[in-house]
């Protein structure tokens, strides 16, 4: 089990927000640039909503893979309630809610990846066993969560 953490980070690509800060700066300005009047400030708006919602989407799928893959072997890494879709709206609105608890309880870490920043959010949010999401995040990132 402690393998399929850090094989999950490698398996979950990121689109143009490899870091944390990348995509929370591209999140923050989206309300800015929706709020401008000219038609070029409207469409990266809308582009970059998509590149967050792509790079949540592809997160979100390669965490699903992967906690199937140890729910097969009995070790489920999260439980999703069957009510909530783990989808690029979920994982992207999850990500920023996560990134916005950490940054406020710790001192920021711009470098952290997305998908940590996801992985983070999933576990916290979705437990089987909060005893056992606690240590995956240890020994996945080295973070006291």
């Amino acid at each position: 089990m402690r393998c399929l953490a850090p094989l999950m980070l490698c398996l979950a690509p990121t689109v143009l927000a490899d870091t944390i800060e990348h995509y929370m700066n591209i999140a923050d300005n989206i309300p800015r640039m929706e709020m401008k009047a000219d038609p070029q400030s409207q469409a990266w708006a809308r582009s970059a909503r998509n590149v967050l919602i792509i790079t949540a989407e592809s997160i979100a799928e390669s965490f699903i893979q992967i906690n199937e893959e140890a729910r097969n072997h009995g070790n489920p890494l999260f439980c999703l309630p069957a009510s909530t879709p783990l989808n690029g709206v979920t994982m992207d609105n999850l990500i920023q809610e996560t990134w916005r608890s950490l940054s406020a309880t710790q001192s920021a870490q711009q470098s952290m990846t997305v998908s940590q920043v996801a992985w983070q959010g999933v576990v916290r949010k979705f437990p089987c066993n909060p005893n056992v999401a606690h240590q995956i995040m240890q020994n996945a990132f080295g973070h006291k969560g």
